[in-house]
This record gives C-alpha cells, sequence and structure tokens, in this order.
C-alpha cells in the first residue's frame, strides 16, 4: 500500500507589540514564560520520536514520511485521507498486509478514524492546539461541512435533556453525521469526552468499540472521511498508543513504535506480493 505519513508542527506567528514603553517589559515577560512553557511541551512530544534531534527545528525523511518540526504542536496528516476523499477508497486500500486477528481494512478505518476523535478530544483539554488546528483549515472549503466554532468549548444540551452532560465538539461532530443512532452508543461517547485529565486509554478502548460496531456504515460514508481530513491534525500522539498497546495491532502488525514502522511493514507486504511467483 501506498501509505504516507506527513507530520509537520503548525504555529502561531508572533505579532510586534505596539504597547506602550512601560507595558513592554511585563509583556515580554509573560511572552518568554508562554515560549518556554509551549517548549516544555514540544521537547516533551518531540522525545516520542525515535533518535529526537538537538533541535526544536528540524526536518526527519524516511522512503515516505517525512517529520517537520517548525514550533509549538505536532500535527500529523495521512495521505490515505485525500485518497478516501477524493473517491478512490477502494484503490487505497487494495494493497495491504494481511493482519493475523483483524482484517486491514477495518484496523486502516480503525487508525484514520482516530485521528479525527483525537483532535477533537486534544481541542477540548489542550487549549494551546486549538488555534494551530485552526490554522490547519484555512483555505479549505467547509461548506456544508463541520467548522470549529470560535472558542475552544462550546456546549448544548443532548436532547434537551438538563440531567445529561452537555455535548462538546466531538458529539457534535459525530451527531453531524448521523453515526449516533443507538443509546448504548451515545453513552459510551459521552463517557469518553467527560474524561477531563485526558484518558487516553479509556479513549482508545471505547472508540475501538464503536468503530468496529460501526465499520460498514462508516466505510459507506464518504462525509465522514472528508471531516477526518478536516479535523484529523493531531493524531500522533494517540496513534502511536493505539499501535504499542491495542493487542490486535501489536500481534497482527508486529508494530513496535511509531508511524514508520507501520510503512515499512506496509512496505516489505507490496515488496513480496510482488515479487511472488505467478501460479
Amino acid at each position: 500500500m501506498e501509505a504516507s505519513v506527513f507530520i509537520k508542527l503548525q504555529g502561531k506567528c508572533s505579532s510586534d507589540q505596539v504597547d506602550a514603553p512601560e507595558t513592554q517589559p511585563e509583556n515580554e515577560n509573560k511572552a518568554d514564560e508562554k515560549k518556554n512553557s509551549r517548549g516544555r511541551k514540544l521537547a516533551e512530544r518531540i522525545a516520542q520520536l525515535d533518535q529526537p534531534p538537538e533541535s526544536l527545528d528540524f526536518t526527519k525523511s524516511d522512503i515516505d514520511c517525512e517529520y517537520k518540526v517548525h514550533s509549538s504542536v505536532i500535527c500529523s496528516r495521512s495521505w490515505f485521507f485525500e485518497r478516501a476523499v477524493r473517491g478512490r477508497f477502494a484503490e487505497a486500500t487494495a494493497k495491504r498486509a494481511h493482519l493475523l486477528e483483524e482484517d486491514a481494512d477495518s484496523l486502516e478505518l480503525l487508525i484514520s478514524i482516530l485521528y479525527g476523535f483525537e483532535s477533537t478530544y486534544s481541542a477540548e483539554l489542550w487549549p494551546e492546539g486549538y488555534e494551530d488546528i485552526r490554522g490547519l483549515l484555512d483555505g479549505i472549503d467547509q461548506t456544508n461541512h463541520y467548522t470549529l466554532p470560535t472558542e475552544p468549548s462550546t456546549t448544548i444540551d443532548i436532547e434537551g435533556s438538563s440531567d445529561i452532560p452537555q455535548e462538546n465538539t466531538g458529539l457534535r461532530l459525530l451527531r453531524l453525521y448521523s453515526l449516533l443512532d443507538r443509546p448504548c452508543v451515545i453513552e459510551v461517547i459521552q463517557a469518553v469526552y467527560r474524561c477531563e485529565t485526558g484518558n487516553y486509554t479509556e479513549l482508545v478502548h471505547r472508540i475501538f468499540a464503536l468503530v468496529l460496531d460501526n465499520v460498514d456504515l462508516l466505510m459507506d460514508n464518504e462525509d465522514f472521511y472528508e471531516m477526518v481530513v478536516e479535523n484529523g491534525e493531531l493524531g500522533a500522539k494517540l496513534l502511536r498508543h493505539i499501535l504499542l498497546t491495542n493487542r490486535i495491532a501489536n500481534s497482527a502488525l508486529g508494530m513496535h513504535s511509531s508511524l514508520t514502522n507501520l510503512q515499512d511493514i506496509w512496505r516489505n507486504q507490496i515488496a513480496a506480493e510482488n515479487s511472488s511467483p505467478v501460479g
């Protein structure tokens, strides 16, 4: 499979200050504190990569993967998304590694969808990444598609019941594409998004179950893939977590650490298929 992953950091550019002279030192101190804080978080995220470089600004390339770091938030996009939403999903899934416990299409679909879920989850719990997501959506025609609100967290009542926790961005995304058609599914997603401390383990397990229950529906929903493209920019951390901890992914793919390993497995499988004698 010709699967490629493009990971880059999309940051905010600071503008020139026009404050009065007496306020500049205070503003500069606050700016320095914010920069240092973001830098520490960036360093923590870069540490997840194999052999992180000394500098926070770098480019790391593989055969068909490229990692670019320029500012404060690690973002990711798989070229699989573009191929899927352009109506060539069959082509994108034609060549695949043979999985032991789960079919390849389902696992690929799970990984792709989790990009979108995690980006929404991060926007709710990690405000610093919010404007970076908005920046990545600039220039995308979002007519008739979900667009991020003006605030990181906006809420509305679910079905008008004040006893139910208010609905956040992630639930609205799912409801927008009519993916929540059973009360049990709604309850699962509600429980996931009630987390306030970034409980990625719970997110993975519950969304994994949701996706497997709705694989057929999701594979026929082209609009859902497009939504994933537009909103799936912060999935690198969660995707690594899935591949490292999920039993199916571990046993079926032999995954060790990162997206690059996943690319290697797909390339090796394709090479083996091409070199095998016909008949």
